[in-house]
């Protein structure tokens, strides 16, 4: 799982591998609540492959609450389709007296032209974005001419083919993420422009491959990493720095210029520094929207005036900065957010010790072996677990499916593997009273039916996958098979999406052949093909 910050939240570093993205908003929601002891199912949206598209289910056996992400089934369907049109969201703003930048939206009727005046009218600088864009895509900051203005619409509109625009006064100021949930803020980040911070002794391109390295640990941003690219040549030299220059020790240098790079930049805890007049305009900004109990607010804030403005309400946002920002200390949301939909397992507690497999759990539902997934319950009360060390023991099938079913019949979690000394080890998890009897059985009933030459017990700390699993001990042949099964399902693919794509032409070219205006012009093709002959 790499090294874990240690401002990041302990119970988080106990997660399945290959989580992130929003699979690790998803995996920290649906986890805190599990580990409650409620009942967590998955389930498949129909039609949908992408992440979001998996929801999920809490009960308590009483109630049920139905999520997306971190979005549950208080938010209202009014309340998120405010918030995926921007002109809606700032007309309930402004007739709050929520402040908001000044502009305008403009629909696909009205042309370029009328677009750039009114942008000439209301006053450089500006800002140009999509009103159903995602992710920051298409927005152009800190427009200062009549023919950058010019370029930012024709490119938002021909080439990223968002037709409807909104044009608003550019603020200076830095971009907040405030999360509020029942009328306060339970969590703010600042997503502050790529940098590297000196150490008196590495160079800028030494510095920013350590960064590098620190946004690969981090679950949410590992796949963004910065670009040593002539953009950042330049914008290094325009502030007299260069790829070789070695900052002082603590000096933050930054390698883009502010407002570019978007998915380069660093989420930092504000959550104590933010201003209560701040934080309150994030609180009157949520309840300006009917229907929306919980969501995040990203604000537009001038640090040295200290006043703010909003600048989008995101009902289905991701969480994860929050939880493993760059610097600062992570804010428990999923906490929050289950503590407002179960008020009544605040102090219930919690089974950290376990997760489940999350991945397992997608293969599942999208290969279509089952329409939903039910993650077993973990024990209640106090908890304990313990490896045994096995000697001379063969691990048969036999063997390997009596130490599970005793197992799973005494709901311990656990598993069973070789070691690299040949050694088998045992680990489960569980009541001690439970723990005792799968020792009782290990010791009185398969040590002498399997021949076992000696067992040794420790306690053991490991985190560990709800369930008991057998863990085979791969050889290379077993390896080098998988990988060719594994290049064979690709190439089978390919294949198969050649074939589709052959198919679709050869309907294309009958419904051509079939068409009233092919049956009209034969004749004339047929006398023109006499006549070349």
């Amino acid at each position: 799982m790499g090294n874990f910050d240690e401002n990041w939240l302990p119970h988080l570093n106990n997660r399945p591998p290959g989580i992130s993205a929003y699979r690790t908003d998803i995996y920290a929601m649906a986890s805190e609540g599990w580990r409650r002891g409620l009942t967590l199912k998955f389930i498949k949206a129909p039609g949908y492959n992408i992440s979001p598209s998996l929801k999920y289910s809490l009960s308590d056996g009483k109630k049920e609450h139905v999520f997306s992400v971190a979005r549950g089934d208080a938010v209202t369907r009014d309340a998120i389709r405010i918030c995926e049109e921007k002109p809606l969201t700032y007309y309930y703003l402004k007739k709050n007296n929520v402040p908001i930048p000044e502009g305008e939206s403009f629909n696909d009727t009205v042309d370029d032209h009328e677009i750039v005046e009114y942008g000439k009218k209301l006053g450089f600088p500006l800002v140009v974005k999509p009103t159903d864009g995602k992710s920051g895509e298409g927005v152009i900051t800190d427009i200062k001419t009549v023919e950058e203005l010019e370029n930012a619409v024709k490119h938002v509109r021909e080439n990223l083919n968002y037709k409807n625009l909104i044009i608003e006064r550019f603020i200076v100021g830095i971009d907040y993420r405030v999360y509020v949930i029942d009328g306060y803020v339970a969590g703010a980040y600042k997503r502050i422009t790529a940098n590297v911070i000196g150490d008196g002794k590495s160079t800028i391109s030494e510095l920013i491959k350590l960064k590098n390295l620190k946004r690969k640990n981090n679950p949410f941003i590992k796949n963004r990493s910065i670009k040593i690219n002539q953009d950042l040549k330049d914008f290094l030299k325009s502030n007299n720095y260069s790829l070789t220059s070695i900052p002082a020790e603590g000096k933050r240098v930054y390698v883009r210029a502010h407002g570019t790079y978007f998915k380069e930049r660093d989420p930092v805890d504000v959550t104590d520094d933010m201003s209560d007049n701040l934080k309150q305009i994030a609180v009157d900004a949520v309840a300006a929207i009917p229907g929306l109990p919980h969501c995040n607010v990203d604000m537009l804030i001038n640090e040295e005036e200290k006043i703010g403005f909003i600048n989008e309400i995101n009902s289905r946002p991701q969480i994860s900065n929050h939880l493993f920002p760059m610097e600062g200390k992570a804010r428990d949301i999923p906490k929050a957010i289950i503590d407002y939909y179960f008020p009544e397992t605040i102090d219930n507690a919690k089974r950290n010790k376990y997760y489940f497999d999350l991945r397992f759990i997608y293969e599942t539902l999208w290969s279509g072996n089952a329409k939903e997934v039910t993650v077993p319950d973990v024990n209640r009360g106090k908890i304990i677990s313990k490896r045994f060390l096995l000697s001379g023991v063969d691990r048969t099938r036999l063997f390997d499916r009596n130490v599970r079913k005793h197992a799973i019949l005494l709901k311990l979690n656990g598993y069973i593997k070789t070691l690299e000394s040949g050694n088998t080890s045992i680990v489960v998890s569980g009541t001690p009273k439970r723990v005792r009897q799968f020792k009782d059985i290990l010791n009185n009933q398969l040590k002498k039916r399997f021949k076992i030459q000696s067992i040794t017990e420790k306690f053991s700390s490991r985190n560990l996958k709800v369930g008991f699993h057998i863990i085979q001990k791969k050889n290379v042949k077993a390896e080098e098979m998988e990988n060719l099964k594994s290049e064979l399902k690709k190439y089978k693919n390919q294949v198969n999406k050649v074939k589709e794509e052959k198919k679709q032409l050869e309907d294309e070219l009958e419904s051509i052949k079939n068409s009233r205006s092919q049956k009209i012009t034969q004749p004339l093709r047929t006398f023109r093909s006499k006549f070349k002959k």
